[in-house]
């Protein structure tokens, strides 16, 4: 009887309760009715199944610092690959009138030039702003085409540390002034008239004008050589020899690694007391009795040999090709342990057991089963080796022993920056710069991929 009394109280309560609800009486029976099976069905959100590497690039994209990296190391990558053909400036390119300018300064001849053409002139071409020692007009046949019309002329003397000018507007449209007898503001006290004709002679030669004067961004070197164009160049050497080098660390470590891990007994235990063997010799050292021992002999392997491969190496020249052979002997230890601990833990997977069961060779297990399998830490160990090889090479070019003149690498550019460094200090900190901002953005990428994927760290 007293449960009953309890049970109606609680039902008044209920009841009092829903009366306070505004809007309660609105609803009718046919809204707590239960929801159909196509009703239940089109509220259920379906996933998109997400790959492995979709799931470690969303990972990576969260990861906002190596993401910031990335975008920094495809700029560097533009500027080192595209930038050169966006400046009129070679590595190797001297300019006698252009020595020891600092970033974004002119020499005399260039503020020249730019004031010639600020003061009307279409196109010009200054003797005293081109490369090499032998700068003039030579005498003979030229012409060159300006606003669809070809202006064609002959020179019975050569002309030298003058300005070939052609201004439509003028009287005279094409002449020449002397770099003695300028007065300024793109003024000359004397010109020398150039009789033009619109047929050029059969043996011709196109002089290209000049419309503008591009700035010497990062400065110059004391051999007047533009230090931004070097620097790209370098850029491009120093990345292209840190990938290859990566690359074959890659491959003699992943197979070394792989055949020890999969092998075991004593095999492994032999193939590991060699990379122990490697690991207690000092590199450094060994790197630098390398490149000089291997200089003389591969510079006369590539003297005497017709090959077409040993023709394509000696044009990468010595230091590099010894900077090769060096990760070839002494770096792959580190990739090889690496894959050696992946292929032990699996080998006992059950995959492994039906492959061998169904009588695959250990070749195609290695191959088709194990390598796959380590793709995650072959391309983390990778990338981590890219920034060590750069690194590397800078080190060794730095001490001399890595690529050869002209061609300049980052290192060589600091160690050729070194001496002026109090009195020119942009010359060493424009590519230790750059080096740096290439090696910090590595191992920032690198570590992103370590963490998109490492499968023990998903969120």
């Amino acid at each position: 009887m007293d449960g009953n009394k309890t049970a109606h109280k609680t039902f008044q309560l209920f009841q009092l309760d829903t009366d306070k609800i505004p809007g309660f009486d609105d609803f009718t029976a046919e809204d707590f009715e239960s929801a159909s099976a196509e009703e239940k069905s089109s509220m259920v959100q379906m996933h998109k199944s997400v790959s492995y590497w979709q799931d470690a690039w969303r990972r990576f994209r969260a990861n906002r610092v190596s993401m910031g990296a990335l975008l920094l190391f495809v700029l560097i990558l533009i500027f080192s690959f595209f930038g050169p053909y966006c400046i009129p400036y070679s590595y190797e390119d001297q300019y006698r009138s252009s020595q020891k300018l600092g970033p974004m300064e002119y020499s005399e001849v260039e503020q020249m030039a730019r004031e010639v053409l600020a003061n009307g002139a279409e196109g010009i071409y200054a003797t005293s702003l081109k490369s090499g020692s032998l700068t003039a007009i030579s005498k003979g046949s030229w012409y060159f085409t300006a606003n669809g019309t070809t202006y064609a002329f002959t020179l019975e003397s050569g002309i030298e540390k003058a300005t070939l000018i052609y201004d439509k507007d003028a009287e005279d449209p094409v002449y020449v002034g002397y770099d003695s007898d300028y007065e300024g503001n793109g003024e000359y006290s004397e010109i020398t008239v150039i009789e033009t004709t619109e047929t050029p002679a059969e043996d011709a030669e196109e002089l290209k004008l000049s419309k503008s004067v591009f700035p010497h961004v990062f400065g110059t070197d004391s051999q007047g050589r533009d230090l931004m164009a070097r620097c790209m160049y370098g850029a491009r050497v120093s990345i292209i020899i840190g990938i290859v080098a990566a690359l074959i660390v890659l491959v003699l470590g992943a197979l070394y690694g792989s055949i020890s891990g999969f092998a075991g007994g004593r095999v492994d235990f032999v193939m590991m007391r060699i990379v122990d063997l490697i690991y207690s010799v000092p590199d450094v050292l060994i790197v630098l009795l390398l490149q000089v021992v291997l200089k003389d002999p591969l510079q006369n392997w590539f003297d005497t040999s017709s090959f077409p491969l040993v023709k394509a190496l000696s044009s990468l020249g010595v230091g590099i090709v010894s900077i090769f052979i060096t990760f070839a002997l002494l770096y792959w230890v580190g990739m090889a342990r690496v894959i050696r601990g992946q292929v032990l833990s699996l080998k006992e997977q059950e995959y492994v057991t039906a492959a061998t069961v169904l009588g695959a060779s250990s070749s195609r297990i290695i191959r088709r089963h194990l390598l796959p399998n380590c793709v995650g830490q072959l391309i983390i160990s990778t990338c981590l080796q890219i920034p060590s090889a750069i690194f590397l090479e800078s080190f060794l070019s730095y001490l001399g022993l890595g690529v050869s003149a002209p061609m300049a690498s980052l290192g060589s550019l600091c160690s050729d920056a070194q001496d002026s460094f109090l009195t020119y200090p942009y010359r060493l900190l424009c590519p230790a710069i750059l080096l740096s901002l290439i090696v910090l953005s590595l191992n920032l990428i690198g570590d992103g991929l370590r963490d998109a994927l490492d499968p023990r760290l998903k969120s």
